[in-house]
């Protein structure tokens, strides 16, 4: 796939959920607690046009009122930091207002670019965050999938990279409202993986789930509907779990812990589903 290409596919999951993860993002990675806040125009012309990727007139709540341009960064790239300066120079121009920028960069490689120009009159910077190295349990713990989505993009700490990928797939089918909301965000799951090379183990996830949802008619999201119904459903239900999680178990991705939590059953029944593989 071409640099452009994959570049355009990582730009439209931006765009599709920024909306809904700008918010999450300045609070619980550039830590501003935010009052109230006012989306800006993100066309800039002068002499040159520049459009930012978010500019937000924020008011936080020590009171203090600025601008915040936020900027998503694939690449690692030398000239960033005359990009900005310009981007500073317009809103400057055109803003009586305080300006905070903030370049969030997405990829694994420790980026090199320069954040900092320091010149006879000139002395200018930004802020550069490498999503990596934030908790990835920040995005994990939302109830919106727009933002579960970008735990993928974050530091996993002790666990693997196999357990990661099975919780957040875990975490999108408990939140997503409907199957088409939930196929959205599994197919921008699978753009984003590719970025930290977790796509296989995605994939293993997904495929294990969408068998089990087909097999049940989207019992995840079914399954409340079945309470107070006649006893054989509720029988078809337990089959239907226990068929799910001996899956799970097979591939040896989740914990008997996450298992119980996700299906709802004791730890006990599913160490008794482990064993049962084990004879």
């Amino acid at each position: 796939m071409s640099t452009k290409k994959e570049g355009n596919q990582y730009d439209k999951i931006f765009k599709e959920n920024l909306e809904s993860v700008t918010l999450a993002l300045i609070e619980k990675v550039l830590h501003i607690q935010v009052a109230s806040y006012e989306k800006m125009p993100q066309e800039l012309q002068r002499t040159l046009e520049r459009k930012p990727d978010q500019l937000l007139k924020i008011t936080d709540k020590q009171g203090d009122t600025f601008l915040l341009q936020l900027e998503f960064q694939l690449a690692d790239e030398d000239k960033m930091v005359d990009r900005m300066l310009e981007y500073r120079a317009i809103l400057n121009r055109k803003y009586d207002l305080d300006i905070r920028q903030y370049v969030l960069f997405l990829s694994d490689q420790v980026p090199q670019m320069s954040t900092r120009i320091e010149k006879e009159n000139l002395i200018f910077s930004f802020y550069l965050i490498q999503l990596s190295q934030i908790n990835y349990e920040l995005f994990l713990s939302s109830d919106k999938g727009d933002e579960i989505v970008f735990a993928v993009l974050g530091n996993f700490g002790d666990t693997t990279p196999e357990e990661a990928a099975g919780l957040i797939v875990q975490r999108l089918n408990q939140t997503s409202p409907s199957q088409l909301e939930r196929e959205r965000h599994l197919q921008q799951l699978r753009v984003l993986a590719n970025l930290r090379k977790l796509t296989p183990f995605v994939e293993i996830m997904i495929e294990s789930i969408s068998q089990y949802i087909r097999e049940e008619d989207d019992f995840l999201f079914k399954k409340g509907q079945l309470k107070g119904k006649e006893e054989g459903k509720l029988e078809g239900e337990q089959k239907g779990k226990t068929e799910a999680i001996l899956k799970f178990l097979k591939d040896n991705i989740l914990t008997t812990q996450q298992l119980a939590s996700y299906f709802d059953v004791t730890e006990e029944f599913v160490e008794g589903l482990r064993k049962s593989l084990n004879k």
